[in-house]
């Protein structure tokens, strides 16, 4: 059994289509389909079920996907315990997360901690592939997602949120903007803002991203939830109410494996001493020892 071929299945059961597998794992999707195919022969059985919502995985699927995942770490092991280096952590660490978030990580932290790591390489993506290249460690920063696959997780801290509007007296509306949720895995948005509006005001305008959310409140397309960090900021925003923020969210530092968890000791602690740059209140300073 060719262990690309595996690696495809478990890149499918996370991303939950051929299409985003093939991107994680930086091949084509003919190839993807290709050496899954070969490994349903191999196995002799169907690990997924085609859907309108994307790949399902069969009962024979999750026991293949339950055995690769320590096949998987099995291997992450091996990788670890051969290029552990006296010298501080080696390789390249993806980091997924938010745009906003790797944006400010980007702005305040990355130069500091390049340099401060000048054998690690960073690779940031904006989207959320929770599958791997074999020998790079993988961390992330995410908001209210489970941890998957035996991850180990760090609580950074909490990032508030308030309803702002534009600063200019002539582009203010009374109606929404608001962040749209795809999976619809993050109620406690939706909820915060049945909260926030009154009942006859609709929302125009949803976005993936709070940066363009940012952008919308700011010219007027409406009012909208954004990190507090962000707006205060800025002249051209206002908030719309005083007093305790309208949403408070609860970010988190994913690291997967004891190579990806000594990267996220390297990574936490610039940014817990940043307090996340502002956008963390009483922010939980956690020191993680694999």
């Amino acid at each position: 059994m060719d262990w690309d071929n595996l690696k495809i299945a478990l890149a499918i059961s996370r991303a939950g289509s051929l299409t985003q597998a093939a991107q994680v794992l930086g091949i084509d999707k003919s190839t993807a389909g290709r050496r899954l195919s070969a490994l349903e022969a191999d196995l002799g059985t169907i690990l997924f079920v085609r859907t309108k919502a994307g790949f399902a995985l069969t009962d024979a699927g999750e026991a293949a996907i339950n055995r690769a995942v320590e096949v998987q770490n099995q291997i992450e092991l091996l990788i670890d315990e051969v290029t552990r280096s006296d010298e501080g952590p080696v390789g390249t660490v993806r980091l997924l997360g938010n745009a906003w978030t790797l944006d400010r990580l980007t702005d305040i932290a990355v130069p500091g901690f390049l340099k401060a790591h000048p054998r690690l390489d960073l690779r940031m993506i904006t989207r959320v592939p929770y599958s791997r290249v074999r020998g790079e460690a993988s961390l992330a920063l995410w908001f209210e997602v489970e941890p998957k696959d035996g991850e180990f997780t760090i609580e950074l801290g909490q990032v508030p949120y308030a309803v702002y509007r534009s600063s200019d007296t002539k582009l203010r509306s009374s109606e929404w903007v608001s962040f749209f949720d795809e999976d619809e895995s993050r109620p406690i948005i939706a909820q915060a803002y049945r909260q926030s509006r009154q009942q006859r005001e609709s929302v125009r305008l949803t976005a993936t991203d709070a940066a363009i959310l940012f952008t919308a409140v700011k010219r007027g397309a409406g009012r909208g939830l954004l990190p507090m960090c962000l707006a205060e900021a800025d002249e051209g925003l206002v908030r719309v109410n005083d007093g305790a923020p309208e949403l408070v969210r609860t970010l988190h530092l994913h690291a997967r494996s004891r190579h990806s968890a000594d990267a996220a000791h390297s990574v936490h602690d610039p940014m817990a001493a940043r307090d996340f740059y502002g956008c963390i209140s009483a922010a939980t300073l956690v020191t993680f020892s694999p």
